[in-house]
């Protein structure tokens, strides 16, 4: 290829990209304009929901259960009396008291969602190389005590 045919190949390849970068500028902004989860402002009540399940997940004294049917998530934390119940953008708290029910947005569901399965995983992890750390333990004992016996 010459030098001006490069030139015009170029002027066109950027042309093409700025054009595409525009179209889908314009699909994004349409795209947050019509979906509600955007223009959602968390209230006050959804982020102290938020805060209180990720302080109680953090917890280690608190119990994490989830049903793999019904996709629900459970919090136990007896020293402090509370119980949270999580399931399809909705999360109960509860106390001996009171039983709050809050609905969160798409997007902050999934991220809570995303916290409670990294801790699961986390506290997985940790049982998981007990349990192999147990298994090496006993088979050096079994190993010694054949040593010992032969």
């Amino acid at each position: 290829m010459n030098a001006p045919t490069k030139k015009i190949d170029s002027l066109f390849g950027l042309a093409m990209h700025n054009f595409r970068r525009s179209v889908q500028r314009f699909y994004i902004s349409a795209y947050r304009m019509a979906n509600p989860e955007f223009t959602h402002e968390k209230s006050a009540h959804e982020m102290e929901c938020i805060s209180i399940c990720k302080k109680l997940i953090k917890m280690e004294d608190s119990i994490l259960l989830m049903t793999p049917l019904t996709d629900k998530r459970f919090i136990k934390n007896e020293k402090m009396g509370i119980y949270v119940i999580m399931e399809k953008y909705n999360v109960q708290v509860i106390n001996h008291i009171y039983s709050y029910s809050i609905t969160l947005g798409d997007k902050s569901w999934g991220k809570l969602i995303d916290f409670y399965n990294q801790e699961i995983e986390k506290r997985r992890n940790q049982f998981e190389s007990e349990i192999r750390s147990n298994i090496k333990h006993s088979l050096k004992n079994i190993l010694h005590d054949i040593e010992e016996k032969i």
